[in-house]
């Protein structure tokens, strides 16, 4: 069997696999702390009244930084326990998105020490489990099918559209539910960010860094759609949305587009690239 088929190992030049290393670092103290305050009994930045992160969504991105920084450094590090310990994470959230969803509201919220996963984070935290079990799986090829650039640009959503809520005081884009602990709290969203930081920085074969790095109208025209995506939507939410109101608006749908608009300006490009020349006489 090759090394390649059983070992994991993901070697980075020095810069990234600093960069990388600290943000993990940061992410891992942050939900450690987490973890710590709910088994302690005091939780941080408990509010009844206000999302707080899960001890569940703290797990999860502490063993998901974990399998990173272990890919990353442990030569020996086998590839079907990177499989087996985000496949535990990939199904915890599934499992927690279905229980959310299916069993009455009164039941789960009746447990006051415990405060579950969102929907929303735990979609986010799927779409980086997924990205994270291809990139194991495989090298990231060239191809006009940038499967791994559309997983981590969709994980990004959950967050944008979080932050989006937060800013506008909207319940539903913070993933509330019928107990208001349950959602998207502040300390989530930036470690969600961090950890595509990371994600991003890790995997030097993304279709997105040749892209910005062969010439600076890239850069300016990946800028304008990345505000596309992410301020636009709050301008028309600023202009036209009420303060406080719940439930989708425009600003929804403006993000959605700037979203579709994002991964079909990334995939057309990649296809121009990887077209084979078309040969001369």
């Amino acid at each position: 069997m090759p090394a390649g088929d059983f070992f994991d190992f993901a070697p980075l030049d020095r810069e990234r696999l600093r960069l990388t290393t600290a943000v993990d670092l940061a992410v891992g103290v942050a939900c450690a702390a987490v973890i710590a305050g709910w088994l302690a009994g005091h939780p941080l930045f408990y509010t009844r009244v206000a999302p707080v992160m899960s001890p569940f969504t703290a797990l999860s991105l502490l063993i998901m930084v974990a399998v990173r920084q272990a890919r990353l450094h442990l030569e020996t590090w086998p590839m079907v326990l990177s499989l087996a310990m985000v496949g535990l994470v990939l199904g915890g959230n599934l499992s927690s998105m279905l229980m959310l969803s299916t069993m009455p509201a009164a039941l789960w919220s009746s447990f006051p020490d415990l405060v579950l996963t969102s929907v929303m984070t735990s979609v986010g935290l799927v779409c980086f489990c997924a990205y994270d079990m291809v990139v194991a799986l495989r090298k990231t090829p060239e191809s006009a099918f940038i499967l791994d650039d559309l997983l981590l640009h969709l994980a990004l959503v959950p967050g944008g559209l979080s932050l989006l809520g937060f800013l506008l005081g909207n319940p539903t884009y913070l993933s509330v539910h019928t107990d208001p602990r349950v959602g998207i709290s502040l300390l989530e969203m930036a470690c969600l960010g961090l950890y595509a930081v990371a994600a991003a920085v890790a995997n030097p074969q993304l279709f997105l860094w040749p892209f910005l790095a062969a010439r600076p109208s890239n850069r300016v025209v990946f800028a304008g759609l990345f505000a596309n995506q992410f301020v636009a939507p709050l301008v028309v939410a600023l202009v036209l949305s009420k303060p406080g109101a719940s439930g989708p608006g425009l600003e929804l749908f403006v993000m959605l587009a700037g979203v579709v608009t994002t991964l079909t300006f990334l995939v057309l490009q990649a296809r121009l690239l990887r077209r084979p020349a078309v040969a001369t006489p």
